[in-house]
Formats: C-alpha cells, sequence, structure tokens
C-alpha cells in the first residue's frame, strides 16, 4: 500500500474518531466543545484540522521508514501545539483581542477537547506506522500476497 494512500485513510479515521468522541464528550459532560459563545462555530473544526494536517504528514514521514512510537509522539507533541496555537490565533482574531494568544490556550490546554483529539492522533499514527512496518516485513520475506519473481 502507498504511504500516501494509508495517510489519507489515517486521516479519515482520525476525523470519524475525533467527531464520535467530541459528540460523546459533549453528549455525556453537556458542556460546548469551545465554551465561548462569541467564538465562531468553525473555530474547533479550524483545529481539528489542523491537526489533521499534522496527522497526515506524520503517518506519510513515519510509514517511510520511522519508529512507531517516535512517530506518533512527535505527532502527538506537534498536534497538541497546533492545535493550541490555530485555537488561541482564530480566537483572538475573531474576538479582537491580542490577550487571548495566551488566555486561550491556557483555558483550553488540559481540557477534553484538546486532549481527547491529541490521544487519538497518537493511537492512529501509531497504528498506521506498525502497519506500514508489518507490511514492509511481509514484503521483504516475500509472505502471501506478494510476488517474490519466483514462478
Amino acid at each position: 500500500m502507498s504511504r500516501w494512500l494509508l495517510a489519507t485513510m489515517t486521516t479519515v479515521l482520525f476525523f470519524a474518531l475525533v467527531i464520535a468522541v467530541t459528540g460523546f464528550e459533549s453528549l455525556f459532560s453537556g458542556l460546548e466543545v469551545i465554551r465561548q459563545p462569541d467564538a465562531t462555530p468553525y473555530l474547533g473544526p479550524a483545529m481539528v484540522t489542523g491537526v489533521a494536517i499534522v496527522v497526515f504528514a506524520g503517518t506519510a514521514v513515519g510509514a517511510r521508514s520511522g519508529n512507531p512510537a517516535m512517530s506518533g509522539l512527535v505527532c502527538a507533541a506537534t498536534a497538541y501545539l497546533v492545535m493550541l496555537g490555530v485555537g488561541s490565533v482564530g480566537y483572538a482574531l475573531v474576538h479582537g483581542d491580542a490577550a487571548q494568544l495566551v488566555v486561550f490556550p491556557a483555558g483550553y490546554a488540559l481540557g477534553p477537547f484538546v486532549v481527547g483529539t491529541v490521544v487519538i492522533a497518537l493511537v492512529v499514527v501509531i497504528a498506521a506506522v506498525l502497519l506500514a512496518r508489518h507490511e514492509d516485513r511481509r514484503r521483504q520475506k516475500g509472505g502471501p500476497g506478494f510476488r517474490t519473481g519466483r514462478s
């Protein structure tokens, strides 16, 4: 399987899991994902889209020749920073206050939306890179489904 196809499928799975998990979080806790009433309804999806780009890149790079755990951890750390960065810049632009560049991340740094999304990114990237490593080992051994050139 191509690493680009694997990265695309991983990103789609990431989006599906984030929608499901945040939906259940909101349903069971009764809280909104973004608590500020003056935030645009596109702020949460913009934050998740930023992380999806990180997941796509992390999977594509990790599937090529990466260590699954290291690829997942680097992707999770980058996703955490990107999510808080996109959220703070987006909210500061909507709110029109530069102080929100510091206040927004402080309020959401350990929130269930940010932490849950980062954990999902970590899990899907590790799983995708593990799958790529497994497929590479099977290909090198000439396992089932791979032609070795012998008849």
